[in-house]
């Protein structure tokens, strides 16, 4: 798997971003009461997302997208957290983070001088597509066929999915900071409501056009991103995707300009000719009425209708 350098700056790298994303986001979606603070961002410090492991002489090495180590008060590690951000439902994501956690897990259990207890590790998914809901399974039950005699018996494995574009206005509501102004430009984008932009202040604004480009394929996300990273200052939603739209329907203007002049020139040039053409069966025919040839076989030598011959020979 490639690696994803979280130098790039990627936007849940950021820890206020990223303890947004597990303070703030919940699956509960009838109640706008804020679930309990978990961690704190300055609680936060990074944790290696490489996974390198050897078992039984075969390596496993693996990465990633985010993972923190939390710690509390002390400056004892309390809890890992990881993110994986998904901008397509992936069918073996159960078994990816099952994987994740277990070598987690096993590289502690390696560690020579590692406490009594191990540390425990949460994995959250984070789903950016707008197009289509995570359709993909979301446990390991749900990718096996279990006889129902062994089903009691089944450890089951769950990983938790938010598809940022399909949260309630509640599960909105409860959100800040950069993590909100994607969720509400993921909705918006999903529902075609390309106007309105509301007056959200983005902090990190090269990394969430980076993202946005990514998630997207907008090129004009990665021009904005040149342009705003030399503005000192943070800007809101409704001015940067004001000008995302404006140089969208420009664009599109554009377009439709040049394709309707070719589509212009393409009908005149076929109008034309089928005009010409039109206009030297009605030389031949006139010729040929002028010969004294019978009507109907003026009608058949020029592809003209018996009706025009004759109104051609009573005008002759």
């Amino acid at each position: 798997m490639k690696e994803k350098d979280l130098r790039e700056k990627h936007l849940f790298s950021k820890n206020d971003v990223f303890s947004s994303a597990w303070n703030e986001l919940s699956g509960d979606e009838k109640t706008c009461a804020q679930p309990p603070l978990l961690f704190a961002a300055d609680d936060l410090t990074e944790a290696p997302t490489e996974l390198v492991t050897i078992i039984n002489g075969a390596l496993l090495h693996r990465y990633r997208d985010v993972f923190k180590q939390c710690k509390d008060k002390f400056g004892l590690n309390i809890a890992l957290f990881g993110l994986e951000n998904q901008t397509e439902p992936e069918g073996d994501m159960p078994v990816r983070v099952m994987l994740y956690d277990a070598l987690g897990y096993y590289a502690q259990t390696q560690q020579h001088d590692r406490p009594k207890k191990l540390i425990p590790i949460f994995t959250r998914v984070l789903y950016f597509g707008y197009t289509k809901r995570w359709n993909t399974p979301r446990s390991i039950g749900d990718q096996c066929t279990i006889s129902p005699s062994l089903a009691s018996r089944f450890q089951n494995y769950r990983i938790e999915v938010f598809e940022l574009a399909w949260l309630s206005d509640e599960q909105i509501e409860r959100l800040t900071g950069d993590l909100k102004v994607l969720a509400v430009f993921l909705r918006k984008m999903r529902r075609q409501e390309l106007d309105d932009w509301p007056d959200l202040e983005i902090k990190y604004v090269p990394e969430v056009l980076d993202l946005l480009t990514a998630i997207t394929g907008h090129r004009q996300f990665k021009q904005n991103k040149r342009k705003y990273a030399k503005r000192q200052g943070r800007i809101t939603m409704c001015e940067l995707f004001q000008k995302h739209d404006n140089d969208l329907i420009k664009k599109g203007r554009a377009e439709g300009m040049k394709q309707g002049e070719a589509k212009g020139r393409a009908e005149g040039e076929k109008c034309g000719l089928a005009k010409g053409m039109a206009q030297k069966a009605l030389d031949i025919a006139k010729n040929l009425i002028a010969m004294h040839m019978p009507e109907e076989d003026v009608a058949k030598a020029t592809g003209l209708s018996l009706k025009q011959v004759q109104a051609l020979a009573v005008g002759a």
